[in-house]
C-alpha cells in the first residue's frame, strides 16, 4: 500500500512567501527560506514549492531554488515555468526529487512522455488545475489566460495516466484559500478513474480536513497551504506542521 502523505505547499512570488485565494489576492507572509527551514526540522513527508510567477515571466529563478534546496533536508517537489528537459535536469541537480508539470503538457503533447522517458515516472508529477464553471461543472483551467481549457477533465486524466507519471496533483481553483474543506464531490468524481498516486489540493481549513480526505482509498496525498502558514481561519501568520488533528 502506498504511503498516505500530508503535504505543505509553499507559494513563491518574486522570492517572497505568499498565499493565494482562488489563485489571486496574494497575501505576503514572509521569507520562503525561513519557512523551508521550519518545515525541514519537522516530520514533513515532503514539501511542494510553486513559483507563481515563473510561467508568467517564462523564467525559472534557479539561483533561488538552489538557496531553498540548500536549507531543506526533506523531499522537495517543484512546479512552475518548466518549458524543456534542460530545465528539468537543472532543477533535479539542484536537489528537487520531483517536478510537477502543468502548462507545458498542454502546449506540447509529447513533452510528458519525453520527460518520463528521460527522468523516470517516479520523479515526474502531472499538475492539473480545475475550476467550477457557472453551471457547476468541473473544467480544466488555464490560470495564465484565466479561462477554461477545451480538454475534457475525465478524458484528459485517463490519457495522462496512460503515460504512467509518478503522481497526479489535482489543484482546485474554486476552493483555493477558502479554508472550508476539500471538494469531496470532485475528489470522488476523479479518484475512481485514477490508477496512479493521487494528491489533492485546495480548501483545507484544518488538519482534520486533510486527514479526512486521506481516508479515501485512492487519495495518497492531501496537500494544503493555508493550514500550514496560518494559525487559524482568521489567518494570523504562523508557519506550522502537525499530523495530529487535535493540535
Amino acid at each position: 500500500m502506498l504511503e498516505k502523505r500530508l503535504i505543505p505547499v509553499l507559494l513563491i512570488q518574486n522570492r517572497k512567501l505568499v498565499k493565494s485565494i482562488k489563485f489571486g489576492n496574494y497575501n505576503y507572509l514572509g521569507d520562503p527560506i525561513n519557512a523551508v527551514k521550519i518545515f525541514s526540522t519537522k516530520t514533513v513527508n515532503e514539501l511542494v514549492i510553486i513559483d507563481v510567477e515563473a510561467s508568467r515571466k517564462d523564467y525559472i529563478d534557479k539561483e533561488y531554488l538552489n538557496q531553498l534546496a540548500d536549507e531543506c533536508f526533506i523531499p522537495l517537489t517543484y512546479c512552475g515555468g518548466v518549458k524543456n528537459l534542460k530545465d528539468m535536469e537543472q532543477i533535479y541537480k539542484i536537489g528537487f526529487e520531483k517536478i510537477a508539470l502543468d502548462s507545458i503538457i498542454f502546449k506540447d503533447k509529447f513533452f510528458l512522455k519525453e520527460a518520463i522517458k528521460e527522468f523516470g515516472g517516479s520523479s515526474v508529477v502531472v499538475s492539473l488545475t480545475v475550476k467550477k464553471n457557472f453551471l457547476g461543472n468541473y473544467k480544466l483551467y488555464n490560470y495564465l489566460e484565466r479561462k477554461n481549457r477545451i480538454e475534457d477533465l475525465t478524458d484528459f486524466v485517463m490519457t495522462i495516466q496512460d503515460t504512467e507519471p509518478g503522481e497526479i496533483f489535482l489543484n482546485n481553483v474554486s476552493y483555493d484559500g477558502m479554508m472550508n474543506g476539500y471538494d469531496k464531490a470532485l475528489i470522488e468524481k476523479i479518484s475512481s478513474k485514477i490508477q496512479v498516486p493521487f494528491t489533492v489540493c485546495g480548501g483545507a481549513g484544518e488538519v482534520a480536513d486533510a486527514i479526512d480526505i486521506l481516508n479515501y482509498k485512492e487519495v495518497t496525498g492531501a496537500a494544503a497551504g493555508s493550514i500550514f502558514v496560518y494559525s487559524s481561519r482568521n489567518k494570523g501568520i504562523m508557519i506550522n506542521y502537525s499530523q495530529n488533528k487535535n493540535e
